[in-house]
């Protein structure tokens, strides 16, 4: 009924993108309800996830965030623009600058994305298109921290009908 957005080609992503926001973004390209143990690939154990929504710590706790996200999206699709970065991976001396591990990204990354996803209940089932950003804190690697950046309002809360009213009226006397 819901066919999906997502292509089997990945997306472009730039040269100059470190690994680590390369990981990041082909973790999000491939990422559904099935696949959430993809996160550990990515996330470190002690992960801490922010959005305008929720807070949630720990990479168990983010696998079952993930799978009851996902469960009831019909379709899900992420473009990733604008890298900052990249971190420098962390060499052990100064006889080793340049040549450090791929996996020990250390510092803070910020990446702006268009989430656009489908789901059955929301928006007469059509598409809903979303811009954000995200912080990300690595560490050995590893996301530590991850921060969203969206107008929950546009994500959710303008697509229900009955809010929707509420919320175009509100916006409407503020202008």
């Amino acid at each position: 009924m819901y066919p999906p957005f997502r292509s089997i080609a990945m997306q472009s992503l730039p040269d100059e993108m470190s690994p680590a926001l390369t990981r990041v973004c082909r973790l999000y390209e491939k990422l559904d309800k099935t696949s959430t143990e993809l996160l550990k690939s990515v996330y470190s154990d002690d992960i801490v996830f922010r959005d305008p929504l929720h807070e949630i710590r720990g990479l168990t706790a983010l696998k079952a965030y993930f799978s009851g996200l996902y469960m009831n999206v019909a379709a899900i699709d992420f473009v990733f623009h604008h890298p900052l970065g990249p971190m420098q991976a962390q060499a052990a001396g100064p006889a080793d600058e340049g040549n450090a591990d791929e996996g020990n990204e250390q510092g803070l990354a910020w990446l702006s994305w268009t989430m656009t996803y489908r789901h059955p209940r929301l928006n007469g089932g059509k598409d809903i298109s979303v811009q954000g950003a995200s912080r990300l804190e690595f560490r050995d690697g590893k996301v530590i921290e991850h921060r969203d950046f969206f107008d929950a309002g546009e994500l959710l809360y303008e697509q229900v009908p009955v809010l929707r009213s509420v919320i175009g009226l509100l916006k409407r006397r503020m202008d």
